[in-house]
């Protein structure tokens, strides 16, 4: 009986570098010019291009080396229809074969980008970006609502982010997937399950970076409507800082990453948290300086009130009153003098003008028998009867003539 020879027995190493060396001596793989559709594009910072190129159901890894791409005419965006020339090799650590391109051309965009592109025009004519409907964060927020896988990285960034920032503020995770056909339907149910409880300020809905078909999910028309519909605003925080998504264009607030809507959410309520700070500090010192104010105030009105206190209005009024009193005094005194000799000088008019002191002169004061005044021979009558005055008696005389001068 013939013996069988066992086959040799071979390392990973061995049979990765075997599959190595017999794709690239073919020399139809060493030449290859492919076109397709670019995903999940990422320029390392070694300047090394990674993407895949892919069609309706298959997808293959590329990478372009620095010096390569450096020569690129355009930027490779996700979607965009390509022409690339390369050659097909093995990945030995991993044992994947990959295209290394050599030189790559646009061709146009590709179909999951058109429909991107057809939407995003669509729901713009509808006014669903316009900015006079999006709503503002609210100035305090106390509980955010975050809508995204519950084992993605993401959401362990977000958390540590917002707890480290504002341990104050609450966070309610709503599980939901965010890739896939039933992705959309998922989110749907967050967004609505949160705006019927009303127990959160602000809702997060996002996840973290990949290709254009793992954010597929936040380009759902029917999606746009929930965000555009929610009375909370909507914070979308959707892959890298360069990928965006309908949601982010119908959103209320559009952040670069998931940890970026975290910062966002914890920074609305850190600035309140200053501001109240600084209007506390406003506050004191305004109070103070009104405090001080007050006392000089005070101090000033507790001397008005002793200027003007009862005691010291009625001694004024006191040393007033002996003024005036002193005036009187000597207005009364001039008064009386002045009134004296006025006396005086009437006395001596008077005395002057006294007939008695004319009678004594030897004049006589001649009446009527009614007892008035004759001062003239006119008027008078012959045997008329008149009285004779003298400074020391009364005569009745009868007149027996008159002359006239």
């Amino acid at each position: 009986m013939k013996s069988v020879t066992s086959a040799r027995i071979l390392s990973v190493s061995e049979v990765n570098q075997y599959l190595k060396t017999l794709l690239e001596s073919n020399s139809l793989l060493k030449n290859l010019t492919i076109q397709g559709e670019l995903s999940n594009v990422k320029r390392a910072a070694s300047g090394h291009l990674y993407f895949s190129l892919k069609d309706a159901t298959s997808k293959i890894d590329c990478v372009m080396f620095k010096n390569a791409a450096l020569g690129l005419k355009f930027i490779p965006k996700e979607g965009q229809q390509v022409t690339l020339r390369g050659s097909l090799g093995v990945y030995l650590p991993s044992g994947q074969y990959q295209i290394t391109v050599r030189s790559m051309e646009p061709q146009g965009v590709g179909d999951l980008f058109q429909a991107y592109l057809a939407l995003k025009s669509e729901l713009e004519a509808q006014g669903y970006f316009d900015q006079e409907r999006k709503k503002k964060l609210p100035e305090i927020i106390s509980r955010v609502g975050i809508v995204t896988s519950p084992t993605g990285a993401a959401i362990k960034d977000m958390i540590a982010i917002i707890k480290r920032r504002n341990p104050l503020i609450d966070i309610v995770i709503y599980p939901s997937l965010v890739q896939g056909d039933e992705a959309p339907k998922n989110i749907i149910q967050g967004i609505r399950m949160f705006n019927e409880r009303q127990s959160v300020d602000v809702i997060v809905i996002g996840r973290g970076g990949g290709s254009i078909e793992d954010l597929w999910a936040f380009n759902d028309k029917n999606l746009a409507r929930a965000i555009l519909e929610s009375e909370l605003p909507v914070i979308s925080a959707v892959g890298h800082e360069i990928d965006y998504t309908i949601s982010d264009f119908v959103s209320d607030l559009r952040a670069p990453t998931p940890s970026g809507a975290a910062e966002l959410v914890a920074e609305e309520t850190m600035s309140m948290t200053r501001a109240l700070v600084q209007l506390k500090r406003r506050l004191i010192q305004s109070l103070e300086t009104k405090i001080v104010s007050n006392r000089e105030q005070l101090g000033r009105m507790k001397k008005e009130l002793l200027r003007f206190h009862p005691r010291e209005r009625i001694g004024d009024m006191r040393l007033h009153l002996d003024v005036i009193q002193e005036r009187m005094l000597r207005s009364v005194k001039g008064r009386l003098k002045n009134d004296r000799l006025q006396i005086k000088n009437i006395e001596m008019r008077l005395g002057l003008m006294n007939p008695m002191n004319v009678l004594k002169k030897g004049y006589v004061r001649v009446t009527d028998n009614q007892g008035l005044s004759i001062g003239s021979v006119a008027g008078l009558k012959v045997d008329q009867r008149i009285m004779l005055h003298f400074i020391d008696g009364e005569v009745d005389a009868e007149i027996r003539s008159i002359k006239e001068n």
